[in-house]
């Protein structure tokens, strides 16, 4: 997979983040040298990493958390963005509909689907053992990061 290092997304980045990225594709160029592990989540975590990064940068140039946020360790992705919490759970740490007025429902559900997929059930143990990634879903999440990051960034320059 070839990213075009010119893409508005892939510049939005900061350094550490193109790094992470950089990471995960180069690590998916060695599908000969890896072939048969059980499990590829390897693949997906540095970028998984730069996606939460993009988020938080997102939300930040929105405006919708300020800079001690953006650089505090306590803020939380996946409760921030989740429609699904509950009216009475809901407080100013709470982004979603935010999300939703900056950028339309379905970047703003595809914002939190990505996140879901591709960064909360690859970084979670559960004790069935299916949340092993193959190959193939490894370079899809990829692939829906990328997506998910262009489309939030095509957004915000349109805005």
């Amino acid at each position: 997979m070839e990213i075009p290092v010119t893409a508005a997304w892939y510049q939005y980045l900061d350094p550490c983040q193109r790094a992470l990225i950089d990471t995960s594709l180069r690590l998916l160029d060695k599908k000969q040298e890896l072939a048969g592990l059980p499990d590829y989540s390897f693949l997906v975590f540095p970028m998984a990493k730069t996606y939460e990064g993009f988020l938080k940068q997102i939300f930040f140039d929105l405006g919708l958390i300020d800079r001690q946020t953006f650089e505090g360790r306590r803020f939380r992705i996946g409760r921030a963005l989740n429609p699904d919490i509950r009216n009475h759970q809901r407080d100013e740490d709470w982004l979603y509909d935010d999300v939703v007025r900056a950028f339309g429902e379905p970047i703003a559900r595809d914002l939190w689907n990505v996140w879901l997929e591709c960064r909360n059930h690859v970084f979670h143990y559960f004790p069935d053992c299916k949340q092993s990634v193959s190959w193939s879903e490894a370079e899809a999440k990829l692939t829906m990061m990328i997506d998910a990051m262009e489309a939030a960034t095509t957004a915000l320059r349109e805005r």
